[in-house]
């Protein structure tokens, strides 16, 4: 269990190293922990395609159009 979370956190450093627009959302919201309030309050509050479009819409807010889904 301690290698593969070792292995996990490994992984998580180096994504976090070269996903630029990861780097992009953290210079813009300064530290991790408020970037990841934004992400938790944008997640609740909205249904995104996929992590790409989540971060643009961090970055971004005011380009993105959101449209209500009704759900059953």
């Amino acid at each position: 269990m301690y290698l593969l979370t070792l292995l996990a956190f490994y992984f998580h450093q180096i994504f976090e190293l070269t996903d630029g627009v990861y780097q992009a959302c953290r210079v813009s919201f300064g530290s991790k922990s408020h970037l990841w309030e934004n992400l938790r309050t944008t997640i609740r509050m909205l249904v995104v395609e996929d992590w790409a479009h989540l971060m643009d819409l961090l970055i971004n807010p005011d380009n993105d159009e959101v449209t209500a889904i009704k759900t059953a």
